[in-house]
């Protein structure tokens, strides 16, 4: 029996994560310097070999977002499924094209979806004369959510049109639950993308097919090379096993979001972790450890690490951090350090130079 306050542990393939940050450093994204900023270290933060964890996933996909809008582009989920096209996919797409038919395909990419993630439920509702592909993201960053939507519905559109070689009507209608975009250029590039009636404010996210559709012959079909792929996608799924992380690094992970969000609260820590704040005071306790001493741990590792970095001034560090002020900073950082943070700057500097 599964317990109601235990989180949901997810992944998704390190393949597709490195290819999404070669996407943005592509871009001109300065994504090292980034993901060092954020204390992401994927060889650190990859427990098990070929995974990423979905909340470090979640993660990079925020920080991505809010560096596409800091350069103009609101729709980031969209530019980045134009761009990367269904390579993205990988295996789970790869296997699923060479069926013989698009309904065989759909229900083969549904089978196989763990190929390439689980931080995405996939669900098939047939109804009379159309079938529903419905997608939910496990994120619970609002902005995360809408921009996955986004970015798998234009993915599985992209995936349908090229199995069927842009054969006319495949796709009925497209679904979103986020709102439509009030200005009319962006408008304009969801209908460029689907070329189909879109509607948004739904109650789910979704791709429509006309049942006759389902019939369609592949351009992409290969029986044999679909033979042949099987068994290899048989044995990674039989394979997994998804090593989940420690209460106490799960809980370091997510609140060193909490505390760059300004949201760094025992309530915001336990709802990022699935559980009430009493089941989270529980775990915790049963580590040896608490709230109080995880968060005061991170927050220390953070200042720290943002002290070696010369661009960031006192003031951004102190506010960055929850502090009120540099001198409340300077105070605390003492206080543990037994040195001011310039001290521990200049210290960390010298030290540079002279390797």
């Amino acid at each position: 029996m599964t317990n109601p306050d235990s989180p949901r542990r997810t992944f998704i393939a390190l393949e597709h994560v490195l290819r999404f940050l070669s996407y943005g450093k592509n871009l001109g994204g300065p994504v090292d310097s980034m993901l060092e900023f954020y204390n992401i270290d994927l060889r650190r933060d990859t427990p098990r070999p070929g995974y990423v964890p979905g909340h470090i996933w979640e993660m990079i996909i925020v920080i991505g977002i809010q560096w596409c809008k800091h350069m103009g582009d609101p729709l980031s989920g969209m530019a980045a499924a134009v761009s990367l096209g269904n390579s993205f996919l990988g295996l789970w797409g790869f296997i699923a094209e060479k069926s013989d038919t698009l309904g065989k395909a759909i229900e083969v990419a549904s089978a196989y979806k763990k190929l390439h993630a689980d931080t995405l439920d996939v669900f098939l509702r047939h109804h009379p004369g159309f079938l529903d592909i419905i997608i939910r993201p496990t994120f619970k960053s609002p902005e995360a959510y809408a921009n996955a939507a986004d970015f798998y519905l234009i993915q599985l559109d992209k995936f349908v049109k090229q199995c069927t070689g842009e054969a006319r009507g495949v796709i009925e209608c497209v679904h979103f639950q986020h709102a439509a975009p009030e200005e009319p250029e962006l408008l304009a590039r969801y209908e460029a993308v689907f070329k189909c009636p879109i509607h948004f404010g739904a109650a789910e996210n979704l791709l429509r097919i006309p049942a006759v559709a389902l019939n369609l012959s592949l351009v992409t079909a290969d029986a044999a090379l679909q033979t042949a792929l099987e068994p290899r996608a048989r044995q990674q799924l039989a394979a997994f096993e998804f090593i989940d992380e420690d209460i106490d690094a799960m809980a370091r992970r997510h609140l060193r979001t909490l505390i760059a969000g300004g949201r760094a609260s025992k309530e915001a820590l336990a709802e990022k972790m699935d559980m009430s704040p009493r089941s989270l005071h529980r775990k915790l306790q049963s580590a040896g450890t608490s709230f109080r001493a995880l968060s005061h741990e991170v927050r220390l590792e953070l200042a720290r690490q943002y002290l070696t970095q010369p661009e960031l001034s006192l003031a951004f560090i102190a506010n960055h951090l929850g502090f009120q002020d540099t001198p409340s900073l300077s105070r605390w950082f003492a206080d543990q350090t037994g040195e001011s943070p310039s001290v521990y700057r200049n210290r960390h500097a010298s030290q540079t130079e002279l390797k």
